[in-house]
């Protein structure tokens, strides 16, 4: 499946999500501001095994739900 298919493809992305371009933009800056924080916070893991243990995959399977 191809992601990017130009101006009629992302409007149509968010017609069909029923967001507006600010809106989804807003999510999905959060979106990367949460996975990015679940990086170093996996790479601290992985320096500490000991701490962090369930974390990132606890919060993998939260955004999984949100998603869905």
């Amino acid at each position: 499946r191809r992601e990017h298919r130009g101006g009629k493809g992302i409007m149509k992305h968010l017609k069909d999500i029923n967001l507006s371009w600010a809106r989804h933009l807003r999510f999905a800056l959060g979106l990367a501001s949460k996975l990015f924080r679940l990086s170093l916070i996996a790479v601290v893991h992985g320096i500490f095994p000991s701490i962090f243990t369930s974390k990132v995959s606890d919060e993998v399977h939260k955004l999984n739900e949100e998603l869905s």
